[in-house]
C-alpha cells in the first residue's frame, strides 16, 4: 500500500453544528438603543431648559426664593446663618447642592450638625443642631461638651469659669466635670476651676471659698473638702480658703473681721 494512500475516514458519531446564540447580539442591540434614547432625552431636556431661560443671560429656572429654619437657635447668631445662605438665593434649585450648604452651615461656630432639604419649587428647609456649652474658658471663649473652645454664644449663660494653659481645655473640662460630681448633693457647686502650668489645681465655690488642691490626689482631697463643708458647726461665711495639700488634713483660712470705726 502506498504511503500517500489516504486513510479511510473513521466511522462513528459526527460533530453536530451548534445552534446560533442570538441572545448576545440582542442584548447589545438593547443596550445601544437605550443609550441612544438616553442621549436624545438629555439633548431634548437641555434644549427645553435653555428655552425656559436657564442660562447666564436670563432668569434661572426655579430660583431659590427663601430658606426655612425649622429649629430655633439659642447659641448661634441667626445673622451668620443668613450670611451663609445669602449667595444661594436666586440660584436655580435644580443646581443647588444641599451637601455644600450643609458643609458651610456646620462650619459656623455653634453648629454641630446641619441638614438641608430641597422643598420644591423654590425653597430649602434647614435643620440645625447646636453645640452644648459647658463652661467659659480663659475668660474669652466657651467650651462645648467635646472640650472644644468656641467663640462666645449670643445667649447669656450662667457658666463656671475654667482656666488653664493653652491646649489643655479638654483636660480642664474633664476635671471640672469630675470635681462637680463630688459636690452633687452637698449644697455647693463649682464656680471656677484653675489649672496652673505645673499641674496644680484650684477650685472656687459658689459661696466664694477658694480651695487649693495641689497636683496630687485631687479627687480624694476634694472629698475631704466636701466632708468639711457639710459640718454643721462651721461658719462658712467666715471661711476665705481651704488648703487641702496635706496628707491627712485640711487648713482653713478665715476672713479678717473689721469692726466699724466710731
Amino acid at each position: 500500500m502506498s504511503a500517500r494512500q489516504r486513510k479511510a475516514p473513521r466511522r462513528g458519531a459526527t460533530k453536530r453544528r451548534q445552534p446560533l446564540d442570538w441572545r448576545t447580539p440582542l442584548k447589545r442591540a438593547v443596550v445601544l438603543v437605550a443609550g441612544v434614547t438616553m442621549m436624545i432625552g438629555l439633548l431634548l431636556g437641555g434644549h427645553w431648559l435653555w428655552q425656559q431661560g436657564w442660562h447666564q443671560d436670563m432668569q434661572p429656572w426655579m430660583p431659590l426664593a427663601e430658606w426655612d429654619l425649622e429649629s430655633p437657635l439659642i447659641y448661634q447668631d441667626r445673622d451668620r446663618v443668613a450670611a451663609v445662605m445669602a449667595p444661594y438665593l436666586g440660584q436655580s434649585l435644580l443646581t443647588l447642592s444641599p451637601a455644600e450648604m450643609k458643609q458651610q452651615l456646620e462650619a459656623l461656630p455653634w453648629i454641630d450638625q446641619a441638614r438641608v432639604d430641597k422643598a420644591w419649587p423654590n425653597q430649602v428647609r434647614i435643620r440645625l443642631v447646636e453645640h452644648e456649652p459647658v463652661a467659659r474658658w480663659n475668660g474669652e471663649q466657651v467650651l462645648n461638651s467635646m472640650g472644644e473652645a468656641l467663640d462666645r454664644p449670643v445667649a447669656e449663660l450662667d457658666l463656671a469659669d475654667l482656666s488653664g494653659p493653652n491646649g489643655q481645655a479638654r483636660r480642664v473640662m474633664e476635671q471640672y466635670l469630675l470635681f462637680s460630681r463630688i459636690f452633687v448633693g452637698s449644697g455647693f457647686r463649682l464656680d471656677g476651676v484653675d489649672m496652673h502650668p505645673r499641674g496644680a489645681w484650684d477650685l472656687k465655690l459658689n459661696n466664694g471659698i477658694e480651695v487649693v488642691l495641689g497636683s496630687r490626689d485631687m479627687l480624694e482631697r476634694t472629698r475631704r473638702v466636701v466632708a468639711l463643708l457639710e459640718r454643721a458647726e462651721l461658719d462658712l461665711d467666715s471661711i476665705e480658703y481651704i488648703d487641702a495639700r496635706y496628707p491627712n488634713g485640711l487648713a482653713v483660712g478665715y476672713r479678717e473681721i473689721t469692726e466699724p470705726s466710731a
